[in-house]
């Protein structure tokens, strides 16, 4: 159970992106008048956060680093 724990906490740069990121990126899209009409809206900018931390967390530092 320890071993998960672990392992569930060394991916910190993939959660952050997740959430963070997904997040400031759903509330900037959401505002954007051009986006309304764009359907999975908030899934597709909460999959970007994420694809933002994995890239993060593989390269071992953000991209703006």
């Amino acid at each position: 159970m320890e071993k998960i724990l672990v392992g569930f906490l060394n991916l910190n740069k993939i959660w952050f992106g997740l959430i963070f990121i997904g997040s400031i990126l759903n509330a900037v899209s959401q505002e954007l008048v051009i986006l309304n009409e764009v359907p999975y809206l908030s899934s597709i900018s909460f999959l970007l956060g994420f694809v933002i931390g994995l890239v993060a967390h593989i390269r071992g530092k953000w991209l703006w680093v």
